[in-house]
């Protein structure tokens, strides 16, 4: 079939349809990048997690290349020592995440995130249960110090009101000097039954959000449609017109 386009575009509605088809492809790209990003994140966990435990000792030199290990620590908590981090939840419940500094027989202390515990235990005296005061082994993963996020306020060591687990500012806060306290990562404690108890550790699964392929197809399908609206609109207003040739 042969056909003659004659186009005569509008000066406007086809800059802006040049700049939001711009906009809406470099979003589809990006949200592209983001999955290629988290689905590499996700792998390096799952291969980190899955690797053999590590027993702690005074001999541990942390690197990135521990960040997610398993590892087993045993020691004492310092139960007058632990501090709150607002503003977490577990199922859509509000709550805290309790850290416990725990001291090794060899003196060395490191943070426990022994996990999530509702507001109604906010206070130590109403949960017994979490003063534990004989040794205990903690099966954990070892984690980076956390940094802030864009739109979490400081922590405040005086008021104190935590909202990012930085070992070093918690050293400080809780007058912990003295020992041999470990700087470089902290320990997010691991459940290890089916059975939720307080507080709640990690699963020990992967449960980071990957709907970069959702928002992607989502940010492509509008420059189709803006595509379609603007060609449409042109042809109504007979700027487009597609003819049969005659032969």
């Amino acid at each position: 079939m042969n056909l003659r386009v004659k186009f005569r575009p509008l000066l406007w509605p086809t800059i802006f349809t040049i700049l939001s088809l711009f906009t809406l492809l470099s979003l589809g790209s990006w949200q592209v990048y983001r999955l290629i990003w988290k689905n590499n994140l996700i792998s390096n966990y799952l291969k980190k997690f899955n690797n053999e435990v590590i027993y702690y000792n005074n001999n541990l030199n942390f690197n990135n290349e521990l960040e997610y290990r398993r590892i087993n620590v045993t020691g004492k908590f310092l139960n007058e020592k632990e501090i709150l981090v607002i503003g977490k939840t577990f199922e859509g419940n509000a709550g805290f995440h309790l850290l416990t500094p725990l001291i090794t027989k060899s003196k060395k202390v490191i943070l426990i995130n022994r996990g999530w515990i509702s507001e109604k235990y906010k206070l130590s005296n109403s949960r017994k249960f979490t003063i534990i005061k004989n040794d205990i082994l903690v099966n954990g993963i070892i984690r980076k110090p956390q940094s802030k996020g864009y739109f979490v306020p400081e922590n405040d060591p005086i008021g104190n009101f935590w909202f990012t687990i930085k070992p070093r500012e918690i050293q400080k806060a809780l007058k912990l000097d003295n020992y041999d306290f470990e700087k470089n990562f902290y320990i997010s404690s691991i459940r290890n039954s089916k059975k939720l108890i307080l507080p709640i550790g990690v699963s020990g699964t992967p449960n980071f959000r990957n709907q970069h392929l959702s928002y992607a197809i989502t940010w492509y399908s509008l420059s189709v449609v803006l595509i379609i609206i603007y060609l449409t609109y042109h042809f109504k207003e007979n700027r487009l017109i597609i003819k049969r040739k005659k032969i």
